[in-house]
């Protein structure tokens, strides 16, 4: 059966037709007689869709997979003879060696091109040495003398990845087994790091006779979604929209009218008691909902914290005029400090207009609101005098644009300033002694500055110090600069706090508080406590006093972040509503439904992360238990699958999409540079380029693309953004574990009904599975029973259910028709449940990342075996199967001997029937129960404790292993070879001054790693190398701190055994020639030197470079870069950086300084190459 549609449907647009290549298909070549003496009907209809396009073709054993690949090979070396081009590859990839060898048999008898197969046991018949030593001229020489070459994937991966091969080189790729094309697979390597990556992308074929590698799929009924699935192999990032707040809505912006408002009150107390703060008023036209309306928060500065309050108010009626002037407030205010009052060109020779005297739309009614400030002495009255100070100086300056400045006054300049205390500002004198924080407005900029003393000894007559030296004072740069003629340029010049941009106070930086549960690193949140200020001269007559408080210019810092908070929440109090309706028994709370729409790249201190793996659980157990009860005569086998298939990522994202789910998800950081309130002008524009005049985008393959250069979360000004589609299916599992914390099994079941899954837990199904059960004879077993039910703590009301759940496959015996896998399935789902449940709400502060650990190492068949040995359950078990006693037997003995060591646990494979026997015992008593999961708890908490907690979790050997090479910036380099049924994994990792190697031996790959990995971890602790808490002990290690120097200070050629590849120092063949490294080219675009530098560190075994940025700031502006990349600012960036070369030293220099920090990187990672070229460690070009 072949899986792509039929000629009359439509083909898929991402599949690749074969092109010019395959022009004339018409003229195939039969194949030959003595190779096939009859062909079938259905592998000649899918010979001709393979020949027309990309296709994933499933057939059954026995059906002639073999037969197809062989018929396409020829036709496509064929064509390759008739085109006389330059030399193209034919790859067939398989994943075992035996396959590979099979394989290459079978094209050698049955084609008469130039085969040889590769994997990592071949060794060469010169030198000995294995595919994995070849180097770059082996490799030439392979490829020049072959056409086809069969090949494990992770041989083929290896080539790509040392470049010894490119895609372009191939012109047909088959994929035997691509079932296995899921996680982190070799197959899904070479398709997302170089097929798509590709330009001149060879042909695919992908063939398999299981199109899933889950349990339960014994026909081609499943097959749609899982293809789906292969196809899939990159993240799909995706075109969507976001759908307005209606809460902020308002229909009163363009009415001269009176407005009734809901208002709610802000208020902020900073932890510094000296440091006050305005309160203000947030006026809406819509009521919030309660949760939303009163909330307490902090936001986070430099060296303090302030907690911020929203209370909800009563209604407040506001005249046609106060509107008016509310709106011009929020209009001068916060234009004037966070975008700009005057519109059009800086250089050029024409004036800018006043902002609120132009045509520009500042106000929308999709986001309308007043945030007005508050009395001090009563904070429940709105500070109209400020609100008509605002007032006067936005009539003072249309009425200064119109006379000219110079005109506006009358009064005689002053001859002696100093013979007078007053200070003449723009719209009133002011004495010297009353001016320090006054705040007001330049009219001449429109920019708000709060004053910060009196310079005495300087006056607009002073030398202009600015960065052009055609002015001569202060005086003539105001006449030649503005055209503005000063009335008192004698009088003394003030000093002013500059205004500036928002920033995010969400997010503790300064590393006390906790992100995403988890304590911020050091190197993450250093923030310049010694933050520089910036002052501005200016005359005082070019200023307008405005009558406000320092404390209101501080709040209004504020605002930003916490109105973007208080946006999500009513975004999460929007979405509550469509999903709960107007049911009031399930209450859950906006924060919850905020944390189960944010992903973790919004960098706050919460995530849908723990939500997700939550609800995963519950979805899981759900549909486990209605699929257990719809469905009584499906096995097992069927029963996973059918529960794959309703809650695999793929179904989730449509469910997800159905209910527009996409339109709600928070997927990028708060930018506080783009926020923007309601009447200020936006600062940037991100003009919309999609093609979409709406704000919801269509579901459409048009807007949706793998390509890197579209960056995820980035919205343009109608709201666009792109979306990775996993994180829709990562929201739909969010919201049902967040119904579930706050409304228990109902409230979950609610939240799936609403996004379309109907799990019926329907009580009289229970009862029909029981009363199955309590068929079952058990009275021969009744002693068994009684006993076990001892162990258990429970007596069961149905005693068959319990006898059948200790009945393994094996007993067969006459008139016994049943076995505990379908019980097995059960329990699965609901110790997933009870255990994930458990660990969240007992561990509330842990990473979710950490959360998973513990869940992955609670919920598995291995700890689950180890359970029923140490609870002495595997007694019970019957079951006849030699094999399966002498397997029990072993394990028994060994977890004996081994019952304080869980790293030698986790090396051991156990019995599977163990972990199932505990499974399907648990989902006995759950059916006994009436699915009353809590009580399952009760029963089970004891037989599971201990379970497992932060400080007492055991990462498997080779994941922490690769955890501490990734912190220290080490590479680890593995091998695996088979000797008879077993699996030899060596593995070696570079040290400064030392190669560590250690081998594992195991029936599986996984499991010959792992005890290599052990081996290596006490390696590192016999180095001084401390791999539980990432610190690392100096006294073996001879590149530390004191031995560091410049470059300038190494020898230019150390020995040559400091440039010995890996193979020859693990066998100590410290005679062998240098092995030098060889580039090409350097990619000079942006990260392309980092990641050259990279890749290199990552072949050669050197542990990752260090780099570290400092920036320089201006009050001028600078020149950086050169050529095409030189540009003008007021800051730059140098980065130093720092390159261990293990029994060598540590190299040092620092890049050119440039626009922004990772351009900076670059710049020192491409100086690195360079100078590693100079010392003889490479070679460019």
């Amino acid at each position: 059966m072949e899986s792509s549609e039929s000629s009359g449907c439509p083909i898929n647009p991402l599949k690749r037709k074969l092109g010019t290549m395959m022009s004339d298909t018409s003229n195939c070549q039969q194949p030959t007689p003595y190779v096939f003496q009859f062909v079938f009907r259905y592998q000649l209809d899918v010979f001709k869709v393979a020949m027309m396009r990309n296709t994933i073709a499933y057939f059954d054993s026995g059906s002639g997979k073999t037969m197809m690949a062989v018929m396409i090979i020829k036709e496509v070396a064929l064509a390759l003879r008739k085109q006389l081009s330059e030399k193209k590859l034919i790859i067939f990839l398989a994943p075992t060696r035996n396959l590979v060898e099979q394989h290459f048999d079978d094209f050698k008898e049955n084609t008469d091109l130039l085969v040889d197969f590769y994997h990592g046991s071949k060794v060469m018949d010169i030198d000995g040495k294995k595919v994995d030593e070849w180097d770059s001229a082996v490799w030439e020489h392979e490829i020049n003398k072959n056409q086809v070459m069969v090949m494990t994937p992770k041989i083929f991966l290896d080539a790509l990845r040392n470049a010894f091969m490119n895609i372009e080189m191939m012109c047909l790729l088959i994929i035997d087994e691509c079932h296995y094309a899921s996680g982190n697979h070799p197959y899904v390597s070479i398709m997302k790091e170089f097929y798509f990556k590709s330009v001149s992308k060879p042909k695919v074929f992908g063939m398999t006779a299981s199109l899933v590698t889950k349990k339960g799929v014994s026909s081609t009924g499943n097959s749609e979604a899982q293809i789906t699935a292969l196809e899939r192999t990159t993240k799909r990032k995706e075109l969507h929209g976001t759908i307005p707040i209606q809460a902020v809505c308002g229909t009163w912006g363009d009415k001269l009218d009176d407005v009734d408002f809901y208002a709610y009150t802000i208020s902020f107390v900073c932890s510094l008691i000296d440091v006050k703060y305005s309160s203000f008023v947030l006026l809406l036209e819509s009521k919030l909902d309660d949760d939303v309306a009163n909330l307490e928060m902090k936001l986070y500065l430099v060296s303090k914290f302030v907690n911020c309050k929203v209370s909800s108010c009563v209604k407040l009626h506001l005249n046609a005029e106060q509107v008016a002037k509310g709106k011009c407030f929020q209009e001068l205010f916060f234009n004037g400090i966070f975008s700009k009052l005057y519109v059009g060109s800086k250089h050029s020779k024409e004036p800018r207009d006043f902002l609120l005297e132009t045509d520009q739309k500042l106000w929308t009614s999709s986001y309308m609101y007043l945030l007005l400030p508050l009395e001090s002495i009563d904070p429940f009255k709105i500070g109209w005098k400020l609100i008509d100070s605002c007032v006067s100086a936005i009539e003072f300056i249309k009425k200064s644009s119109v006379l000219s400045v110079k005109k506006l006054s009358v009064d005689p300049i002053i001859k002696d300033p100093e013979s007078t205390r007053i200070i003449h500002f723009a719209n009133k004198p002011v004495s010297k002694d009353d001016v320090a924080n006054v705040v007001v407005l330049a009219i001449h900029t429109g920019k708000i500055y709060t004053v910060h003393e009196v310079l005495q000894d300087e006056t607009a007559h002073s030398s202009f110090d600015g960065n052009s030296k055609k002015f001569s004072s202060f005086e003539n740069y105001f006449k030649q600069k503005y055209e503005i003629n000063l009335k008192y340029p004698g009088q003394n010049m003030l000093l002013l706090k500059q205004s500036h941009r928002a920033h995010n106070l969400l997010v503790d930086f300064n590393g006390e508080g906790i992100l995403h549960g988890k304590k911020i690193k050091a190197e993450s949140c250093k923030v310049n406590t010694g933050r520089q200020r910036y002052y501005a001269r200016l005359p005082p007559e070019l200023l307008f006093i405005i009558d406000a408080r320092l404390d209101v210019v501080k709040s209004i810092y504020l605002l930003p972040s916490l109105m973007h908070r208080l946006e999500s929440l009513m975004l999460a109090s929007q979405l509550r509503e469509e999903i709960t309706g107007h049911m009031t028994d399930i209450h859950v709370s906006s924060s919850l439904i905020l944390e189960a729409i944010t992903t973790l790249r919004c960098n706050e201190s919460f995530s849908m992360e723990r939500l997700e793996l939550l609800g995963d659980s519950v979805l899981k157990y759900a549909v486990s238990c209605d699929l257990y009860l719809r469905y009584p005569n499906k096995h097992e086998g069927q029963l996973s699958s059918a529960r794959s298939c309703q809650v695999c990522n793929s179904t989730l994202y449509d469910l997800g999409i159905g209910c527009r789910l996409q339109n709600y998800i928070r997927d990028i950081a708060f930018d506080p540079t783009r926020w923007t309130a309601p009447g200020q002008l936006p600062l940037r524009l991100y003009p919309c380029d999609h093609g979409v005049e709406t704000l919801e985008v269509p579901i459409d393959a048009k807007y949706q693309t793998d390509e890197p250069k579209f960056l995820t979360g980035k919205r343009c000004d109608r709201g666009h953004r792109w979306l990775g589609s996993k994180s829709i299916s990562d929201c739909v599992e969010a919201l049902v574990g967040a119904y579930f914390v706050a409304g228990g099994l109902t409230g979950a079941l609610h939240c799936m009904k609403w996004l379309g899954i109907n799990c019926e837990l329907d009580p009289s199904r229970v009862n029909e599975a029981i009363q199955i059960a309590s068929l079952h004879t058990y009275s021969p077993k009744l002693d068994v029973l009684r006993s076990l039910e001892s162990k258990l703590g429970y007596e069961f009301v149905v005693k068959g259910l319990l006898l059948e759940a200790i009945t393994h496959a094996s007993n067969q015996e006459q008139g016994v028709g049943y076995c505990y896998e379908r019980l097995e399935f059960l329990g699965d789902s609901v110790l997933d449940l009870l255990i994930t449940r458990h660990l969240f709400n007992k561990h509330l502060d842990i990473d979710p990342g950490e959360l998973t650990d513990l869940r992955s190492a609670s919920v598995n068949n291995e700890n689950f075996a180890y359970v029923a040995v140490r609870r002495n359950l595997h007694p019970y078990l019957q079951y006849r199967s030699g094999d399966l006693q002498t397997q029990i037997s072993d394990y028994v003995k060994f977890a004996a001997t081994s019952s304080t060591d869980t790293n030698s646990l986790q090396t051991k494979k156990s019995p599977k029937a163990l972990g199932d026997l505990v499974e399907s015992i648990t989902g006995a008593v759950l059916l006994d129960t009436q699915l009353n999961f809590d009580e399952v708890w009760r029963i089970f908490e004891p037989l599971l404790t201990p379970i497992v907690t932060p400080e007492k979790l055991e990462l498997p050997p080779l994941r922490e292993l690769l955890e501490f090479c990734d912190s220290k910036g080490y590479f680890i380099k593995t091998a695996c070879r088979s000797q008879g049924d077993a699996v030899i994994a060596e593995l070696s990792l570079q040290l400064e001054d030392a190669l560590l190697v250690a081998e594992g031996t195991g029936p599986t790959r996984k499991i010959a790693r792992g005890q290599a990995a052990l081996k290596l971890l006490s390696q590192l602790q016999n180095q001084g190398q401390d791999n539980k808490d990432g610190e690392i002990s100096n006294k073996n290690i001879k590149g530390s701190d004191t031995t560091r120097s410049k470059i300038t200070h190494f020898d230019p050629q150390p020995a040559v055994s400091t440039f010995i590849v890996d193979e020859c120092l693990m066998n100590n063949e410290s005679d062998s020639k240098v092995e030098i490294p060889v580039l090409k080219s350097i990619n000079t675009k942006k990260g392309g030197p980092r990641s050259t530098l990279y890749e290199l560190c990552r072949k050669m075994q050197w542990p990752m470079p260090i780099l570290t940025s400092s920036e320089q700031k201006s009050k001028t502006q600078i020149e950086i870069g050169e050529g095409v990349d030189k540009r003008t600012a007021f800051n730059s960036f140098e980065s130093l950086i720092s390159l261990t070369i293990p029994n060598y030293g540590v190299i040092e220099l620092t890049g050119d300084p440039r626009a922004d920090k990772k351009s900076s990187f670059d710049s020192a990672a491409l100086l690195m190459l360079y100078e590693l070229q100079r010392l003889g460690k490479l070679k460019i070009g």
